[in-house]
């Protein structure tokens, strides 16, 4: 990873990863992720990303996420085994009136190693005790089993399904709606 100076803040720490800012010079790095098809399909990309497009996305959230009230709130997701980037997790369509969001994730290569079931518990405990947001809700293709079991690990509970909501690999597929609430999920590690 480099020196300290090159080290990536670390926001929110756990066993197996740690949440940071997005950073301008992983753009080139999330346009190769989204551009994977697995996560393609997953995020129901249509559009090529490039880094110009990346590097847009990147400073448009880095400027949601550093107002008082952020309307979104994204992090790159890096394995404390070895410091790399590997994803990217948060919440955006914040209602602070409201207490609520929605959620959104993306690993890279390094699926299903648990890092994303436990970025996403990382990312909701930062939702409820910082924030302190009362409900958080996804949306995941019906036919990403292992997406629903991690997010059903990760504190998510399912409580709906939009029949034939969404397009995906050629065909109607249905949506499932998840969310999470404080009362369900647990101690916080964020101390």
């Amino acid at each position: 990873m480099g020196s300290d100076e090159d080290a990536p803040d670390f926001i929110v720490v756990g066993e197996k990863v740690a949440l940071g800012p997005l950073r301008r010079d992983l753009a080139a790095t999330y346009a190769r992720w989204d551009n994977q098809l697995e996560v393609r399909r997953g995020l129901e990309l249509l559009g090529v990303a490039t880094p110009e497009s990346r590097e847009k996305w990147v400073e448009d959230n880095i400027k949601a996420g550093a107002e008082r009230e952020p309307e979104g709130v994204e992090f790159t997701i890096y394995d404390r085994s070895d410091g790399a980037p590997v994803g990217t997790a948060g919440l955006f369509q914040i209602a602070h009136a409201h207490g609520r969001a929605a959620f959104g994730i993306a690993i890279g290569e390094r699926r299903g190693r648990g890092l994303g079931t436990e970025a996403t518990r990382l990312v909701l405990d930062f939702a409820f005790h910082v924030l302190q947001l009362r409900n958080v809700m996804l949306e995941a293709l019906a036919w990403n089993a292992a997406g629903l079991t991690a997010y059903e690990r990760a504190g998510f509970r399912r409580i709906g399904v939009r029949r034939g909501a969404a397009m995906s690999r050629g065909r109607p597929t249905d949506v499932v709606l998840m969310d999470a609430v404080p009362e369900d999920f647990g101690p916080s590690v964020l101390g």
